[in-house]
């Protein structure tokens, strides 16, 4: 699992958006290898009756096995991230979730294993691989795991599943994004399913609003506006407490230009159309007018932005150790007071900049647009649309009824009118008593106590929210969203905060805090051009025996110039050492894979 969906789960859990599992997956019937059969049932009030259909008539929603299939699945739950997932008794293998499954759907699940680090988990793959020992029959893969399984051949092709059983909007959205498959495509076909981020973490520029109006400043419009922010903000007093003690941009620099939060990405593309990322190989692959693809970190325009962020470093505008921080400990500067500018995703403004009003009452960081570079551009980068991918076991007999359980959560994410895929009983939520209660007529989803929900209704015994998508995930595997899905509601709840939730997608942004939403509108409302990374292929075999050498090069080739200790046409030599110690391969390795699968 690689860090930016390492930290986009943490992350996700703690920002009010319920990214609720949609696309993303594991299963497998362990079974008899009798081939299932789906059946729609009617309850009568006295009991069940059941006419055996294709599978793929009647009500689509209400698909039931009989006999009852088994699908096998795998899991990462570490038991802290994930927050309240679960009543006091129940647990991933055994939950309200799994019962309704059982009796509802005809669908055992089972878990040949449930480890608490993704390290774990990929280690549990390469044992069973290499051992020859059964493999989940839905399960989440990604990166060298992954390949290996792609290698082995020990996976199902899902080209004539998806056409046969995917839901039709489903099928619109791998579509739409298929540039993000290049790791599951082989020989021209798919073998695993995305799961997908919202999309919505694009970066808006954090700045301390009270030190702008300390200082009488209007908030940056341009980069020129932008550096003279930041020479206010350092020299100028902007906390008013008489101290030299503030600088304009907290920035983390440890891992590069870009990274989950504090990237300056909005730097870099105001400058150039090029992106740029020197920690990870992989990406930014930005696409030239000849076709081909080209590492962001070696193009010539990457030395606009050193020149820049060198210039700001040595005026002291730059915390003087960005480059021994991470994104986290940068934060701890803004959220400490010292700092008056940061650039990240919507949620920043509750956690961390929320923690400013710890150090001082009147702290005010407010979301803005991103500024524009003195040729007209402005942007920011397309944060990766996925976190890795479900797969299944090539001997998995019942893929139609994975699909009948995906299609039902699918669909629920959408909910649109009509859709027969929808299943009625989840009008209000998922599970009563689990993501809502009824009260007075009313569906109440969160708050319970201000409600006047009695206690003895609430899901949990100290009033919290009951996190349900572990519950929900079990065979699919990963979270995952629609991307872009909710743009609408935010412009809803932006321009009428006290409108009525009507969706459970609306429900969860009208719990954004007001911070937050905001932010998100800032980024919806400002279309700027996001730089997308056009290699989305597996690492290339020189990838894999120089990536690290090459990451530790540009990085550290980065620091020097922005630094000061060398020039800045100290870059022409670092692109030459890129080159020859494996980026020349590298590049001609990922052109090979474009020219394949574009």
């Amino acid at each position: 699992m690689s860090r930016y969906a390492k930290f986009a789960k943490v992350l996700t859990l703690s920002v009010a958006i319920g990214l609720l599992p949609t696309l993303a997956a594991c299963s497998k019937d362990s079974n008899e290898g009798s081939p299932s059969k789906s059946t729609s049932q009617s309850d009568t009030g006295t009991g069940t009756t059941q006419s055996t259909d294709t599978g793929n008539s009647g009500e689509l929603w209400n698909q039931k096995y009989d006999p009852p299939v088994t699908i096998t699945t795998a899991f990462m739950d570490d038991g802290t991230s994930r927050g309240n997932a679960f009543k006091p008794g129940e647990s991933m293998e055994d939950n309200a979730n799994i019962r309704w499954m059982k009796d509802n759907m005809g669908i055992n699940v089972k878990f040949d294993f449930i480890v608490t680090k993704p390290e774990d988990y990929d280690t549990k793959l390469r044992l069973l691989l290499s051992s020859g020992g059964k493999l989940p029959d839905a399960f989440a893969a990604s990166n060298d795991p992954l390949q290996s399984l792609l290698s082995a051949n020990k996976l199902m092709p899902l080209d004539e599943a998806i056409e046969k059983y995917a839901h039709p909007e489903y099928k619109k959205l791998l579509e739409k994004y298929s540039y993000a498959l290049g790791e599951v495509k082989k020989d021209g076909k798919i073998y695993g399913l995305p799961a997908f981020f919202m999309g919505d973490e694009g970066t808006v520029m954090w700045i301390r609003k009270d030190w702008l109006d300390n200082l009488g400043l209007q908030p940056p419009k341009t980069l020129d506006d932008f550096e003279n922010v930041l020479k206010a903000f350092t020299e100028n007093d902007p906390d008013k407490n008489g101290k030299n003690d503030t600088i304009g941009l907290a920035v983390p620099l440890k891992e590069g230009p870009w990274t989950w939060m504090g990237q300056t990405d909005a730097i870099v593309s105001a400058l150039t159309d090029q992106m740029i990322n020197t920690y990870d190989v992989r990406l930014f692959w930005n696409k030239g007018a000849d076709g081909k693809l080209s590492y962001g970190a070696i193009h010539p325009d990457a030395k606009l932005y050193l020149e820049k962020m060198r210039d700001w470093m040595s005026k002291g505008y730059l915390d003087k150790e960005a480059g021994i921080k991470d994104p986290s400990k940068s934060s701890e500067l803004a959220a400490s007071g010292k700092a008056g500018i940061m650039f990240g995703p919507f949620w920043m403004g509750e956690w961390p900049l929320g923690d400013a009003t710890k150090n001082d009452p009147k702290a005010d960081f407010e979301p803005f647009p991103l500024p524009t570079g003195p040729t007209g551009l402005v942007g920011r980068a397309e944060k990766p649309l996925t976190q890795g991918f479900t797969v299944f076991n090539k001997d998995f007999q019942h893929i139609d009824a994975w699909f009948a359980y995906f299609n039902k959560i699918f669909a629920k994410k959408l909910e649109q009118a009509g859709d027969p895929y929808f299943d009625p009983r989840w009008k209000d939520g998922y599970l009563e008593g689990y993501d809502y209660v009824k009260f007075n007529g009313k569906v109440v989803k969160g708050n319970y106590e201000a409600a006047g929900v009695p206690a003895e209704q609430w899901p949990l015994k100290d009033g919290g929210t009951l996190d349900i998508r572990y519950m929900m995930t079990n065979i699919l595997g990963n979270f995952t969203s629609i991307p872009g899905s909710n743009v609408a509601a935010v412009k809803k709840f932006l321009a009428d905060p006290n409108a009525e939730a009507t969706s459970s997608l609306e429900f969860d942004v009208s719990q954004m805090k007001k911070r937050q939403l905001g932010a998100a509108g800032v980024r919806i409302n400002q279309e700027v051009s996001e730089g997308k990374n056009y290699f989305t292929g597996p690492m290339t075999a020189t990838m894999k025996s120089k990536g690290e050498l090459l990451k530790k090069l540009a990085t550290e080739s980065y620091l020097k110039i922005i630094y000061g200790e060398k020039p800045i046409e100290y870059f022409d030599e670092f692109v030459k050492q890129w080159l020859d110690n494996g980026g020349q391969k590298i590049t001609d390795e990922v052109n090979e894979w474009y020219a394949k699968n574009q």
